[in-house]
């Protein structure tokens, strides 16, 4: 599956309203699952936020530029094959995302994908379609 970017304002709240969400020291993992629909192909997709809370404009751009470099890198191998639907997640920076050691980031996004996808998993009734 290939590995697409969120832009747009209405499709970050569509991620917010599925409430599958995991928080952990250094970002918020927001995730929602799309069933397969015939008419659209499969994809990942990964959007990235920072507020200003995290610090002024150079902080929150190292924050998410943290961000992308790890999910670029890593997500598709972190998504099982078994999934056959669209994936869309959302990372927001917390104001440790930009201190934190990167092994501790990586571990972090790491347990936050993990947990993400298993609550979808066991939520396989609410799934809706794309």
């Amino acid at each position: 599956m290939p590995l697409t970017r969120i832009k747009k304002r209405a499709d970050y709240l569509r991620v917010a309203e599925a409430k599958t969400v995991t928080k952990t020291q250094t970002v918020i993992v927001q995730c929602r699952y799309l069933a397969k629909n015939t008419d659209q192909p499969l994809e990942i997709r990964a959007g990235f936020t920072a507020s200003r809370r995290v610090g002024n404009a150079v902080y929150r751009n190292r924050a998410k530029r943290r961000l992308k470099a790890w999910v670029d890198q890593h997500l598709e191998k972190k998504v099982p094959d078994s999934f056959e639907g669209n994936i869309d997640f959302v990372f927001i920076a917390l104001t440790s995302t930009v201190g934190a050691d990167f092994s501790k980031l990586s571990a972090d996004l790491d347990f936050g994908i993990e947990r993400c996808l298993r609550l979808v998993v066991s939520t396989k009734s609410k799934f809706t379609t794309c």
